[in-house]
């Protein structure tokens, strides 16, 4: 059998392993997108202080005054009636962080299974120069070029799920971010409300009847000042976690539709 159909034979697939590797070469990193798709630690947050804002008016009732409660009465009816359409926009965003986790798995696409009796689409021809060995090489190769063939494949699939994907991200993402300003803004009214009303009965609480009433009132007003304080700080830090989120997001969709000469590796 004459050797030139052979060198012939692996000039003509070198383009395609070229092709193939290329395109490798320029989709997102699995792992890294596997990373981004677990960070979810902000929809979480953002949930807990979502309904703290909702509970607002039950924490404030017993600070407020008459005109007072009428107002926040009406407002803790909206933000009920709000409150749905909110978690529905969390759980958009952590849907669509899960879904990109699952398109990530590196055996996502894995066929080897079902190319594990490839072999048995040729036979050996020990006469014609085809022997076990090269139909054990055929089989290796053909599972090595389908697996190849399957994560490029995958790869394509995700890089264009990010970049679909960055512009409605980064709006919701936003819209979080504007409700988290609303909360923490709320959360300020609500600070003043209740800490004034203690410094207003403390301030008349100055009889010896009223001594142990004085005390409570001090204790009290120390806890709630550290508890506003608190959800203050938790307010910055989702804010900062969205942030994150959307550049992480945003640096991916980039990588993922910008060709780039290095071999991005699934570590």
């Amino acid at each position: 059998m004459s050797a030139l159909p052979v060198r012939l034979g692996a000039i003509a697939i070198l383009p395609l392993l070229l092709m193939l590797l290329s395109g490798c070469a320029t989709h997102t990193p699995l792992a890294q997108v596997r990373a981004l798709a677990a960070g979810d630690a902000a929809l979480t947050t953002f949930n807990e202080l979502s309904q703290r804002h909702v509970d607002s008016y039950q924490r404030a009732r017993p600070y407020l005054s008459p005109a007072e409660d009428a107002r926040e009465r009406l407002l803790d009816a909206q933000r009920r009636a709000a409150q749905a359409d909110v978690a529905r926009l969390a759980q958009a965003v952590r849907l669509y962080l899960q879904a990109l986790g699952r398109l990530a798995h590196a055996d996502a696409y894995d066929v080897q299974p079902e190319l594990a009796g490839a072999g048995a689409a040729i036979r050996a021809w020990p006469g014609s120069g085809i022997d076990d060995r090269h139909v054990s090489a055929y089989t290796l190769l053909l599972q090595q070029l389908s697996r190849l063939g399957g994560t490029a494949s995958q790869q394509a699939r995700l890089a264009q799920v990010l970049h679909d994907g960055d512009a409605p991200l980064q709006a919701l993402l936003a819209a979080l971010d504007s409700l988290l300003v609303l909360y923490d803004k709320s959360g300020d009214n609500e600070r003043d409300v209740v800490l004034g009303l203690l410094d207003v009965e403390i301030a008349y609480a100055d009889t010896p009847q009223q001594r142990l009433l004085a005390v409570l009132a001090k204790s009290m007003q120390q806890s709630k000042s550290e508890e506003y304080r608190q959800a203050g700080l938790r307010h910055t830090v989702a804010r900062r976690q969205l942030a994150a989120l959307a550049r992480e997001h945003a640096r991916l969709a980039m990588m993922a539709t910008t060709a780039t000469e290095t071999t991005w590796m699934d570590r």
